[in-house]
């Protein structure tokens, strides 16, 4: 599940998070480090950091996972009781750990809590790196890594909403951080795109990061051509029916969108009313300007090549041929008249005042029956 619900001001940022731990790293690697949080990606950032400085060290690097099929306790307490065979220091890693120190938990180990209390006393060189899901602040283990000078870093998954204070679906703390991971990658990514990404991806980091890469190299193609709306309406699909007055198909569409929602790679089916009216909106309102600017230069005489390009519409013959259809079937006036009212109920979306599927159904009725911008 996505991270959702009311804000807890406790809860740390986890970027920054993970950019105090680099910091702290570049002075020294602490004698422990405790990585708690449900976001594996985070997690995983984390301890490849700690890891590679450890590394950059000489310490003797061994790593284990609770969760691991082959993962053995007896292993791991060897290498918590004994020293570093050919370094000077050892490094441990223990991923999905929670289990293991959290008494009443059927992973759980007295052997291997005791190991590490008595590692963490006896202040060994090295590290200790635990990652967990849950593990509580107040655990013996986590409480003896704080006392020998070891850091916690919290990992929780973003929030996917945004803060009540704030409604715009592109102020969400997910879609920021693709923006932010958009840039550090020098991607074009607007934050209508962003909000498209998120919804249609979800909150997977890893595979938003894998988009992005892809996105890199995209040339003149859309994010919606590159990554798949993953459901059984597109809503770049539906913004075109509605601009087109299509009542039918458009109405439909929306009814899907926002009734079905869609359906996210765990296989569970998401609905988010307020990323999807941000993204329908941002879809009509592009498609409107398109046809504006498109029927203006044919008004004044350009060419129909040259009044696409005026447009910036980039695609086939198939898709150019379908936009020069749909300029002509109504007067520059009229589509200026939609554009003022597409960017009005825009808008609405981002300032946070309600706009549903009724307030799009309406917009399509009136597209349909001609009486858009009169």
């Amino acid at each position: 599940m996505a991270a959702k619900g009311r804000r807890k001001s406790a809860a740390p940022d986890p970027t920054r998070e993970l950019q105090a731990l680099c910091r702290t790293l570049d002075e020294g690697l602490p004698p422990a480090v405790v990585l708690r949080g449900e976001e594996r990606f985070f997690r995983t950032a984390a301890a490849r950091a700690v890891l590679a400085c450890a590394s950059a060290r000489g310490d003797e690097v061994c790593r284990h996972d609770a969760k691991d099929p082959e993962f053995a306790p007896a292993v791991l307490l060897d290498d918590l009781t004994g020293g570093a065979l050919f370094a000077g220091a050892r490094t441990i890693l223990i991923e999905n750990a929670g289990g293991l120190l959290r008494k009443g938990a059927r992973e759980f180990s007295q052997g291997i809590v005791d190991a590490l209390l008595r590692r963490l006393k006896a202040a060994l060189p090295g590290c200790i790196v635990l990652g967990a899901d849950s593990l509580r602040a107040d655990n013996a283990v986590v409480k003896a890594a704080k006392a020998a000078g070891g850091i916690l870093i919290g990992c929780r998954r973003l929030w996917d909403t945004p803060p009540p204070w704030d409604p715009d679906p592109r102020r969400s703390e997910l879609v920021q951080w693709i923006l932010g991971q958009a840039r550090e990658r020098r991607v074009k990514l607007t934050p209508d795109e962003a909000v498209y990404l998120a919804a249609a991806v979800g909150n997977d980091l890893a595979g938003l990061v894998d988009h992005l890469q892809q996105l890199g190299g995209r040339g003149g193609r859309s994010v919606a051509e590159l990554v798949g709306w993953q459901a059984g309406a597109s809503p770049w699909e539906v913004a075109a029916a509605l601009v087109d007055g299509d009542l039918k198909r458009g109405a439909a569409g929306v009814e899907v969108l926002f009734h079905g929602g869609f359906q996210g790679k765990d296989g569970t089916r998401t609905l988010d009313g307020a990323a999807l009216v941000t993204i329908l909106t941002s879809a009509i309102n592009g498609r409107v300007r398109e046809a504006a600017l498109g029927a203006e230069a044919l008004a004044r005489g350009s060419s129909p090549q040259q009044a696409l390009a005026a447009a910036g519409v980039r695609g086939g013959p198939q898709a150019q041929k379908a936009f020069l259809a749909r300029i002509g079937r109504r007067t520059p006036e009229r589509w200026r008249g939609m554009l003022e009212e597409a960017g009005a109920l825009e808008r609405r979306s981002r300032s946070g005042a309600k706009v549903d599927a009724n307030d799009l159904a309406r917009l399509a009725l009136g597209w349909a029956q001609g009486r858009g911008g009169s």
